[in-house]
């Protein structure tokens, strides 16, 4: 049988860049930072969600320009120009080496390029934390971009002992512009397929979330199968193939690089994720080990407190998750997590990092599998476990599209939108709904992340208002390495990610938790696509002693 392929590529999700940090100073006095004592008109690095080397033109400002303004920007790029961390140095911004317990810390990033040169302008994702490991002990920090090269890290002596502090270049503003010269021209860097079939003929075409396919006059409009979330695909050239013949998704398996030979070099080498070589030792004297913790239960502080939070939320020592908004009153003890969770569902929505989490409540919990069986250990289908003893049921469930399954064609049914999930939830439920999205919007421009969150929040605001007893958090963005591939996975859109799923659920703000995951991935320096353990464990029993009772 014959199979005619029809797609435009797009490689490897990469992503560096930005960071949205900080936003208004809440809770108690030994939680917030005080502003960095910089020049005026300063922005945190990371607070930029367009191309730098157009002056952060969005995508549809850069199509209505003529051509592509960024292809030649870049290409009159020397990629050695670009912020490179062994020459780059971080120095206290004073004399004092010596600090007291909540004292407020502050050190200066100066970056330098290859030809060590030092950079006057701004525009790098620089990110900061400092770490004990004697004390099993990590913390983020804030950076300040002064767009002249100079960055400003402003952390918090949490701990007393001698922690070290470090800084890393993220990302650079060079590699996002690549990014969107491949948005501009193929909008996506990773691509998804569909296939048609009838009659023995099979054709597989380009998926996007918009129409403006490149290689196809028409396409399918599949936006009502993704339960109204735009979605569009080649419609087939073979005069037996309709629409209607649609069967399934995924991603080809060959899809050569969008990038030119001259942009692969900026992924090459020692530019990915670089941690600055030099790193500040400092001393925190106090009587005792760690700052005081609020005294107020999680399960009794207003939810609208883990939206205000700033950096730092919370720290971890001897390898446990101090909150800085609340205490959590309930331990890691499965014992205690069934009582919460008897006669409850659980609702664990997402991609393969709320998978994790779906394995690690499963095991912990001791439930019992009661759907298909899992053929792989990448599953990426619905699944239920259950205790029916206590009547606990644990659900997995992918997002919609777009999704990437891997190398086998899927059905669009295994990806049921998140909004049809909250709408089927009825009004007398006591239901738990734990709402992410994340990684696979990375390959798109955020415009698509904050179109599908927006009608995400039109779901939740409805169901908060006639469901009383349901629980509704959202686990935010995470840092992390990627793959280190020519323009594959990274964190890149952690912080306007964030940043959007902020602005989306202004007014929610008392129905629903905020999982705050960047400090945590952050802190722990975390380097896998998904979380790693501590912080899939840490943030799953914040999760818990914030909407269990004791």
């Amino acid at each position: 049988m014959k199979t005619k392929t029809t797609f435009c590529i797009a490689i490897g999700v990469g992503l560096f860049c930005l960071c949205l940090v900080v936003l208004l100073l809440h809770n108690r006095q030994s939680t917030s930072l005080s502003k960095p004592d910089v020049k005026e008109e300063v922005r945190r690095s990371s607070d930029w969600q367009g191309p730098m080397s157009v002056d952060g033109k969005t995508l549809s400002e850069l199509k209505a320009v003529k051509g592509n303004p960024l292809a030649s920007a870049i290409a009159q790029t020397d990629p050695k120009s670009c912020s490179y961390a062994p020459y780059s140095n971080i120095q206290l911004a004073s004399s004092k080496t010596d600090f007291k317990l909540g004292d407020t810390i502050s050190v200066k990033i100066q970056l330098f390029d290859e030809y060590k040169r030092r950079k006057t302008t701004g525009g790098d994702n620089v990110r900061i934390w400092m770490s004990e490991k004697s004390k099993e002990a990590r913390a983020a920090g804030v950076v300040t971009d002064n767009k002249d090269g100079t960055y400003i890290g402003t952390l918090k002596a949490l701990w007393a002992g001698s922690p070290k502090i470090e800084a890393s270049i993220a990302s650079r503003k060079e590699n996002v512009d690549i990014f969107y010269r491949v948005y501009h021209d193929f909008y996506t860097l990773r691509n998804l397929s569909a296939m048609f079939e009838s009659d023995g003929v099979k054709e597989e075409t380009l998926c996007l979330p918009v129409p403006n396919i490149r290689g196809f006059t028409n396409v399918c409009n599949l936006t009502a199968e993704n339960y109204g979330l735009p979605w569009y695909c080649g419609k087939p050239s073979h005069r037996k193939l309709l629409c209607h013949d649609f069967t399934g998704l995924r991603e080809p398996d060959k899809q050569p690089s969008l990038f030119t030979s001259h942009e692969a070099n900026f992924f090459k080498g020692n530019r990915l994720h670089q941690t600055i070589s030099t790193a500040v030792q400092i001393k925190v004297s106090s009587d005792q080990e760690i700052v005081s913790l609020p005294s107020v239960p999680c399960n009794r502080t207003p939810l609208r407190k883990s939206w205000e939070a700033s950096t730092p939320v919370g720290f971890f020592y001897k390898n446990s998750w101090k909150s800085l908004t609340c205490t959590n009153t309930i331990p890691d003890d499965s014992k205690i997590y069934k009582k919460c969770l008897k006669n409850r569902r659980f609702w664990i929505h997402g991609d393969s990092s709320s998978r994790s989490w779906f394995n690690v409540l499963t095991k912990r919990l001791g439930l019992k599998l009661v759907t298909e069986e899992w053929d792989h250990s990448k599953w990426h289908k619905p699944a239920v476990t259950m205790d029916k003893n206590w009547n606990i049921s644990l659900m997995l469930v992918p997002h919609e599209y777009p999704f990437y399954h891997g190398y086998t064609f899927n059905k669009l049914a295994y990806n049921r939108a998140t909004h049809a999930y909250l709408d089927d939830i009825p009004n007398n439920s006591n239901d738990i709904f734990v709402i992410h999205i994340y990684l696979h919007f990375n390959p798109f421009p955020p415009e698509v992340f904050k179109t599908h969150m927006q009608r995400i929040v039109r779901s939740v605001k409805s169901l908060v208002a006639r469901a009383p007893g349901v629980k509704v958090a959202i686990r935010g963005t995470h840092a992390f390495k990627g793959r280190g591939k020519i323009g594959f996975l990274d964190d890149c859109w952690m912080y306007p990610y964030d940043a959007i799923q902020r602005e989306a659920f202004k007014g929610l703000e008392n129905n629903v938790l905020f999982l705050n995951n960047v400090d945590l991935t952050v802190a722990t320096e975390n380097d896998d696509q998904h979380p790693n353990p501590l912080a899939v464990d840490s943030l799953i029993n914040h999760l818990m002693g914030s909407v269990c009772e004791g």
